[in-house]
């Protein structure tokens, strides 16, 4: 019987998986494409790390706020950024908050040129702020809140005011009618529970 060769070799042309060397045994053919395929997974990673961390580098400077992944890897990844990156969500915080609690478009006005001015052009990373802080007064100016002030303080305050003399009106015509439904036999000084039950209980006339 003849005998049948069976050829085992396959053509690869991935670089990874290279045609292996005949003075290689079999484990140390093994172990080499183990770190080969481990080498290019670790170069992979490091070029996507590359790319988050710009992107999240990209998005600080533009004013935009971080997603909590990106901001736990910003944290694990470069702690000094994230300290920058916090301080400068407090600030866009605090202007918004300032902004809620205005009470005219003037003062929203004074509020922001305030807060625009108030960082210094030593600070390395001014761009930032003013692009977070940015990002707040845009919103802002969008919102219904500010739609309805009033243009000026002065306006505010008369608004204030008359609102005010609404509210003491409301409380006089309150508290006339409630003298109103007084009535002119009941004296309040003088009245308790028992003497409701007594009132109510029926006479009898003792017969002789």
């Amino acid at each position: 019987m003849q005998d049948i060769k069976i050829n085992m070799t396959y053509p690869i042309t991935n670089n990874t998986f290279s045609s292996p060397d005949p003075k290689q045994s079999i484990s140390q053919q093994i172990a080499n494409t183990i770190r080969k395929v481990q080498e290019e997974s670790s170069n992979s990673n490091k070029e996507n790390d590359e790319k988050l961390m710009a992107r999240i580098q990209a998005k600080i400077k533009r004013g935009k706020k971080l997603s909590s992944k990106e901001e736990t890897y910003l944290k694990e990844h470069n702690p000094e950024l994230y300290m920058q990156y916090v301080r400068i969500r407090k600030m866009a915080q605090c202007l918004e908050n300032q902004l809620k609690h205005a009470k005219s478009k003037e003062e929203v006005n004074d509020i922001i040129f305030h807060s625009l001015n108030s960082i210094s052009d030593k600070d390395p990373y001014k761009e930032a702020i003013i692009n977070a802080l940015q990002e707040v007064i845009k919103d802002f100016q969008k919102s219904d809140a500010f739609q309805k002030l009033p243009p000026t303080d002065e306006e505010a305050l008369n608004h204030k005011k008359s609102k005010k003399t609404d509210n003491n009106e409301e409380q006089d015509n309150d508290t006339e009618d409630c003298s109103n439904t007084t009535d002119d036999d009941f004296d309040p000084m003088t009245w308790s529970p028992l003497q409701d039950v007594i009132d109510t209980m029926p006479t009898f006339e003792m017969s002789s």
